[in-house]
């Protein structure tokens, strides 16, 4: 018999699913879990001429089952089905049967419609069902006995650590997109390098593969030290033999080796993998390490380029929900995880922000769910726990970032974290790096360094993605930046050595810079690089208005901004809040702004203003003693202001004012009965949320308009009944809510049934999977 103990709950169901579609010859469906009605599968979600009903409870006693199977009867009588079925993982004797046909006795045509564990086994014995076994990814190993082969020495080849602990990771293991992916460039190329960051699951997809291919006959020669003498002793003399060589973490290994010979000892065995058709090479290394060896060895690189050797990244964002939640389930399953630890990953559906965390890995996974990690964790605080795993997974790139890094890649990342947490041009960033190296004399810079280090840190630590033709760069992972910032907060030299060497401004935002204060006061802000000729205005000037700094560094750039005028605006400043303070004592008598103010430049700007600049730049001329009439001429402010606001009104966004109503207040309050039944009169309904559509337009001019003189205002013709509401929009908007109410009931107006059903999320998948 198969050892179906190796199926949790969810991997037993989808195993019946499979053996009942096949014996009854129709496509079946799997239900969401809790939101079954008493059914886990069905042929047709809405006649439910088949209903199946699986009861894993493999390690439970009968008792249990038949108590659990009555509380069933009533939901079947309710769905009527014409066929039923039990499937169980219990192994069930003829009383057991009866008794559980006797519940059921009017949906089921014997007792073959309750298939016991000894029923599912037989089935899958028999060699024409090979393929359901095949599917499921731990039976089959059970079909070919490979787990009670792996002390064999003819059949895995120096593989003790490997096979460490290999029985209970198998359990755990799922068949993910990238170990299928992994398969099929084996079963075409038979030669594979699987890369990843730590953590992802390399070595683990490796071990199972390694599994696979032993169940297919082949004999496992590994090692994991870079011993690539051992790996050609151990080869079989005959090269018809099936054999899969496995280097894990090789290039971490022996990558500083392959300068010392001439005839390298991995670029030999890839040669001879790819002379025997019936050998295979697996690799695994992380990715960091790989680029190092591309970068240094120009024939792996060439192997590499000809696509003669393959690559599998093992990538997280790639990985699906379904196998994330897989893989967590399986590791709280078999590791027999406290029920009430359970009950608080259930709770809330807790599940799901941890399988979709943004740093969700399986090695966080199999940390969290260690059995003398959670035994230390209280029950109701097990959930936090997690989450803060999640949040600062720096661990995991702690050792590669400490120990397998040169000082200019370490100099890299921290460059670039000091500029984004996002992307950045690749130039800024060469700026950023160039600026620094130059200083270390224990670099050398005689060579290329920025490209040395570019190449090794992409794919590992950094993305390149070119946008619009301009190369962007950022870390490949949102857990590298949460590393880097937590090794910056307990690196204050190395912070210092940044703001001291720093090039940008942005990296004065971010806090690795001088204070923008100090340099502005200094006259040294023109001595970094902006992202704009605005930005670098815009900050100067409006710290300049703020402090009121007169020096003569600055003279050419406020004259420059005053004569062009530009609408312009960075963060909170504005062209609307620097011009009133440069037009004020004493910036104005020190940088003769007055002077070199036109008015035909100050027209044009005002043509560019919409309504909200014009409000902003009237209080802030007024804050510093002015009036936009006094620079201009009143009827020219009129009449520009007058069109502002009319557009303004025009593209106001009606939908946020009637949206913003409780409808089902007015729903009730505006019922009629029109004889026959009541129902809600949709004029009058209508009507009054376009009133309150005209109410916040006009009170929201009105009171903008406040700011202007009442010389200005009193010549602008507003009425609220001249606003046009969009009554049509509101009509539609009203029968939608109508017809679609939601989680609403309205039944207090409408007579009749009504049922609206909800609509399920998207998480089926993990909602199946996570039972309780």
């Amino acid at each position: 018999m198969f050892n179906y103990k190796n199926l949790c709950d969810y991997e037993f169901e989808i195993l019946c699913k499979d053996i009942m579609q096949k014996k009854l010859g129709v496509p079946l469906q799997i239900f969401a879990r809790g939101r079954d009605g008493g059914i886990d599968i069905t042929d047709d979600t809405v006649s439910k001429n088949v209903v199946i009903q699986v009861k894993h409870y493999i390690n439970s006693k009968y008792s249990d089952l038949i108590s659990s199977l009555k509380k069933e009867v009533s939901k079947v009588a309710e769905l009527k089905p014409e066929k039923y079925y039990v499937c169980s993982a219990l192994e069930l004797t003829p009383a057991n049967k009866t008794e559980i046909f006797n519940l059921f006795a009017g949906y089921m045509e014997g007792s073959c419609n309750i298939l016991s564990l000894n029923d599912i086994d037989e089935y899958l014995q028999d060699p024409a069902n090979m393929d359901i076994v095949r599917k499921h990814y731990k039976l089959w190993l059970e079909s070919a006995n490979i787990l009670e082969e792996i002390d064999s020495r003819d059949i895995f080849i120096d593989c003790e650590t490997l096979l460490y602990n290999i029985k209970e990771e198998q359990r755990e293991f799922v068949e993910t997109l990238s170990y299928r992916q992994c398969i099929d460039v084996l079963e075409r190329n038979r030669l594979l390098m699987i890369l990843g960051m730590p953590g992802t699951g390399k070595t683990m997809t490796t071990k199972m593969l390694a599994l696979y291919y032993a169940a297919l006959g082949y004999r496992i020669i590994y090692t994991t030290n870079g011993d690539l003498q051992s790996i050609k002793k151990a080869l079989s003399v005959d090269k018809e033999s099936k054999e899969i060589i496995l280097l894990d973490d090789c290039l971490g290994q022996y990558y500083f080796r392959m300068k010392d010979t001439q005839e390298n000892e991995l670029m030999s065995l890839i040669k001879y993998v790819l002379m025997h058709k019936n050998k295979k090479l697996i690799m695994n290394s992380r990715v960091t390490i790989f680029q190092h060896a591309k970068e240094a060895y120009i024939e792996l690189n060439s192997f590499i380029d000809t696509e003669k050797v393959r690559l599998q990244y093992i990538d997280m964002d790639s990985m699906t929900i379904e196998d994330k939640g897989r893989i967590f389930k399986n590791h709280l399953y078999f590791r027999n995880i406290p029920s009430d630890h359970y009950v608080q990953i259930l709770k809330n559906n807790n599940y799901r922000w941890i399988v979709k965390h943004r740093n969700y890995t399986p090695r966080i996974i199999e940390y969290v769910t260690r059995q003398n990690v959670s035994s230390k964790i209280a029950a109701d605080e097990y959930c936090d726990f997690i989450r803060r795993c999640l949040d600062n997974p720096t661990e995991i790139w702690r050792d590669e970032f400490n120990n397998r890094l040169k000082a200019e890649d370490r100099i890299f990342l921290t460059s670039l974290f000091s500029l984004t947490d996002v992307g950045v041009e690749d130039k800024v960033l060469r700026r950023v790096f160039n600026a620094r190296i130059t200083k270390r004399t224990d670099i050398d810079t005689t060579r290329n360094v920025w490209e040395a280090v570019l190449k090794r840190m992409e794919g590992t630590f950094v993305k390149i993605i070119e946008n619009k033709g301009v190369r962007q760069i950022g870390a490949i992972n949102p857990s590298v930046n949460d590393f880097l910032k937590n090794y910056l907060d307990e690196n204050e030299p190395e912070v210092q050595e940044i703001r001291k060497n720093a090039t940008e401004y942005i990296q004065i935002v971010r806090g690795f810079g001088p204070d923008i204060v100090d340099i502005v006061r200094s006259g040294d802000a023109s001595k970094y690089n902006f992202k704009s000729d605005v930005e670098r205005q815009l900050v100067i000037l409006s710290n300049i208005c703020e402090l009121g700094i007169c020096i003569n560094q600055y003279r050419d750039i406020v004259r420059t901004f005053v004569e062009s005028l530009p609408y312009a605006f960075y963060n909170k400043a504005s062209t609307f809040t620097v011009v009133p303070s440069l037009l004020s004592e004493p910036l104005a008598a020190y940088y003769g702004t007055r002077e070199h103010l036109s008015s035909e430049e100050l027209e044009d700007l005002l043509d560019s203003m919409d309504f909200d600049d014009f409000c902003v730049f009237e209080e802030n001329l007024k804050n510093n003693g002015l009036e936009l009439c006094e620079l201009v001429d009143s009827d020219v402010v009129l009449e520009k202001l007058d069109k502002a606001m009319r557009d303004y009104i025009d593209g106001y966004d009606r939908s946020e004012s009637y949206t913003n109503q409780d409808t089902y207040e007015l729903f009730k309050e505006n019922t009629i009965y029109n004889g026959a039944y009541h129902e809600v009169d949709v004029d009058k309904v209508v009507n009054i949320l376009a009133d309150c559509v005209r109410d916040d337009i006009y009170d929201d001019v009105t009171g903008k308009l406040a700011v202007f003189p009442r010389a200005i205002t009193d010549d602008i013709d507003l009425s609220r009944y001249d606003i046009r509401a969009d009554t049509g929009e509101i009509e539609s908007y009203v029968c939608d809510v109508l017809a679609d109410p939601g989680d609403r009931d309205y039944g207090d107006f409408y007579d009749g049934d009504s049922s609206y059903s909800g609509h399920l999320d998207g998480m089926d998948e993990l909602d199946f999977i996570f039972a309780e």
